[in-house]
């Protein structure tokens, strides 16, 4: 039975894309699917979610008597809803507030391919940070920044925080700080709570700031004096309002799975597996040398690979563990999986999507265990052709769990032994699918990643991951295997929750174009003509210089972020013309999704592929914006809580120099990136005393005015760490010197 709690979050992070089109109770509760028993829950969860934020355009009170018809979606093919204000006012858009660093609101509308839109502070109408509106577009003077302001508050987007708490006469206050936002806010003290000036407290919302009122907070819980990983993780997973404990109905299923396959001797014949009441007869695979190769804290493996030697190429095997057939469509541990909508992992910790049970138990590949699995088989030949592809069910037990590490170093001394030697034909085989990527117009960025290495519970070291080359086999036998599935049933007709990946903007590709033009002083990158080649020329004039990973990051925010989407448009990165998620359904909803539908194609008589199928086709795209939406809140968590572990180890070297790369110019001044620790700050130009500074956009530099200095992107300099402020997730710099 789901309770109110659980509602309210379905409510909040479905309604918005239902709300226009369902308008009676009773439509909700046949959405939603929502059984007898829990209607009055369901009911209490929408009197208890903010009236703007309610389904439909009828009131609270209409809602729940099940009256009125059905309204018009309001929706343009253009994104912006068709209301019409005054006369002399623009349309209007949802999106989600946001913060400069300076304190200027903007919003993020949620159509991605809309621009964003510029707030007066005037017209904010009483909305925080993260608080998801309704913008009126004021009208645009030629080419000025699109302004508006806010009519409506949707939907909050803080409801517990992790705060400073301090005592001002009689009254005490919490203080949330963050990149988008400083709040004061009168709190009260729970029964047992004892906070003391300055301690970091935990905070619940209970009145939002209305008509001069300035909201009050319930303080829950004492964190003590000092940040630690446990209280960044905590004040992100808080402020993004994402689950971390799993609901009892969701874990209480979860610990019924058994935690063993076991399969009796009546079951096995002749390669050939069929268990209990499954449809799908699975073969046997628990004879071939499958291995897993993941990260070193890895614990959900989700992808075990094998590959055999035949004729003058390889057969690899890639086997992904069967989620779909513990997670049934519509349960308790389906719904909780749709609505957290991926695994979010952070330093020392994770989120996941599934209890860990699952993640970490029966579904996790371990090695000497038989596990389930859903497999694909591709032949590779010589230059990266691949054969015709098989899909089946199976049963394997992995031989070892290998780390990058270890395999590099298995490598690098060509080790014998049957596993050993499977090494090196893998190798082998990843050389010649890179070949045949790049030679189809595949980018190829390779941005370092930080590591952050964190000891009894504080981050002690920020580092660049090691990166090698048994690191590009995994990610090689994935793209083969995630293209082959989305070949194969895009084939079949099947309805298919695709991966895109869009052409970029042209003004966003002639905007880095130039930049990069500047910086490696040439007017152009190649003759040819196509969108891909260009960059990747770019990227190729760049690297092994002082500006190669500067040229690679703003590649990268040239391009379109990648989506869900039931619609075949591509993928520009890969050069691909259909591809879908589907080797990691432990941590990702859409794979899981993609899972169940190939079970159908495969002729999976369960009643679960055959609904999936349905249920995709009928909101296959509301699907999709869901997903997507998850994933970037995943992505955002994930760099806030690594911007916020930075900032708390530099806090550790404040008045401390360092030697690093000046890596980007913004208008108030420049960012750079340390050579000892993977670590970001920035250098007010106010903090400039040697001369008075200029900021040319165009050469994206800063000049004095007198001396002439100049600080330009590539430049390396002397720093000394100002502060490191763990709050906000930002590190500052002091300018010591410009090196030669």
């Amino acid at each position: 039975m789901r309770d109110q709690t659980y509602w309210e979050r379905w409510i909040r992070q479905n309604g918005q894309e239902l709300k226009e089109r369902l308008a009676t109770i009773k439509e909700w509760f046949r959405e939603a699917g929502v059984e007898k028993g829990e209607r009055r829950a369901f009911k209490a969860a929408l009197k208890s979610v903010d009236s703007e934020q309610l389904p439909g355009k009828k009131t609270k009170k209409a809602l729940l008597q099940g009256k009125g018809r059905r309204s018009p979606s309001g929706e343009s093919s253009d994104g912006f809803r068709e209301e019409r204000g005054k006369k002399g006012e623009g349309r209007v858009l949802d999106g989600r507030v946001r913060f400069t660093r300076e304190g200027r609101p903007f919003v993020v509308p949620e159509d991605p391919g809309l621009p964003i839109v510029r707030i007066p502070g005037h017209s904010l109408s009483g909305a925080w940070p993260k608080d998801r509106v309704r913008v009126r577009l004021e009208r645009r003077k030629g080419a000025a920044p699109q302004y508006g302001r806010i009519e409506k508050i949707l939907d909050r987007g803080i409801r517990t925080f992790v705060g400073r708490y301090s005592l001002s006469g009689k009254r005490s206050f919490v203080r949330f700080r963050d990149r988008d936002s400083d709040l004061l806010i009168e709190a009260d003290l729970s029964d047992g709570i004892f906070a003391k000036t300055g301690d970091l407290v935990l905070a619940e919302i209970v009145e939002y700031p209305e008509k001069g009122f300035g909201g009050k907070a319930l303080i829950t819980q004492e964190l003590g004096q000092s940040h630690s990983m446990e209280t960044i993780c905590l004040a992100v997973a808080s402020s993004m309002d994402l689950p971390v404990v799993f609901p009892k109905d969701v874990a209480d299923e979860a610990s019924a799975i058994p935690q063993t396959v076991r399969l009796a001797a009546h079951e096995e014949h002749e390669g050939m597996v069929r268990r209990g009441d499954e449809t799908l007869t699975r073969l046997d695979m628990r004879h071939f040398a499958f291995v897993t190769i993941d990260g070193e804290d890895a614990k959900d493996f989700d992808d075990a690979v094998c590959i055999v030697p035949e004729g003058d190429g390889f057969r690899l095997h890639v086997a992904i563990a069967d989620v779909g057939h513990y997670v049934a469509l519509g349960s308790a541990l389906d719904r909780e999986a749709f609505l957290r909508g991926t695994s979010v992992y952070f330093p020392d910790r994770c989120i996941p999507m599934l209890p860990p049970a699952l993640s970490e138990g029966v579904c996790s590949l371990k090695p000497d265990v038989n596990r389930l699995t859903m497999n694909v088989e591709i032949p590779i030949r010589p230059g990266g052709l691949t054969g015709q592809p098989s899909f089946y069910a199976a049963v394997i037990r992995s031989r070892a769990r290998l780390t990058y590490t270890e395999v590099h170093e298995r490598l690098c001394r060509k080790d014998e032994g049957e596993i050993g030697r499977m090494l090196c034909h893998m190798a082998t085989a990843a050389g010649w699918l890179t070949l045949a990527r790049l030679g189809r117009g595949s980018l190829d960025l390779d941005l370092p990643e930080a590591r952050i290495d964190v000891e009894n519970g504080m981050p002690v070291s920020v580092f660049t991951a090691a990166r090698h080359e048994s690191h590009r086999i995994i990610e090689e036998f994935m793209l083969a295997a995630n293209t082959a599935v989305a070949e194969f049933l895009a084939g079949r007709g099947n309805p298919i929750l695709f991966r895109i990946h869009e052409e970029p903007a042209v003004d966003k590709v002639e905007e880095f174009e130039a930049a990069a033009g500047r910086l490696l002083r040439r007017s152009r990158s190649t003759d040819r003509r196509d969108v891909v080649s260009r960059l990747r020329a770019w990227a190729e004039i760049a690297r092994g210089g002082k500006y190669e990973k500067i040229i690679q990051m703003m590649l990268l925010r040239s391009l379109m972020l990648a989506r869900y989407d039931p619609e075949a448009k591509g993928h520009f990165g890969l050069a691909l013309s259909r591809y879908v998620h589907f080797t990691s359904p432990i941590r990702r909803y859409p794979d899981l999704v993609i899972h169940r539908i190939l079970r159908a194609a495969l002729g999976d008589k369960a009643p679960a592929s055959y609904k999936q199928v349905q249920v995709f086709t009928d909101k296959g795209a509301q699907i999709g914006i869901h997903l997507s939406g998850r994933e970037r809140v995943a992505m955002d968590a994930e760099r806030a809580v690594a911007a916020r572990a930075k900032a708390l180890f530099m806090s550790g070297h404040e008045g401390k120099t360092f030697e690093g790369v000046v890596i980007s110019i913004v208008s108030s001044g420049f960012f750079v990136e340390l050579d000892d620790w993977m670590v970001e700050g920035m250098v007010h130009i106010s903090t400039l005393r040697d001369d008075e500074y200029r900021f040319s956009k165009d050469r994206m530099e800063w000049v004095g005015v007198y001396r002439r200095h100049r600080i330009a992107l590539g430049d390396r300099v002397c720093v000394r760490v100002r502060r490191g402020d763990p709050d906000r997730g930002e590190t500052d710099f002091l300018l010591v010197e410009k090196l030669q």
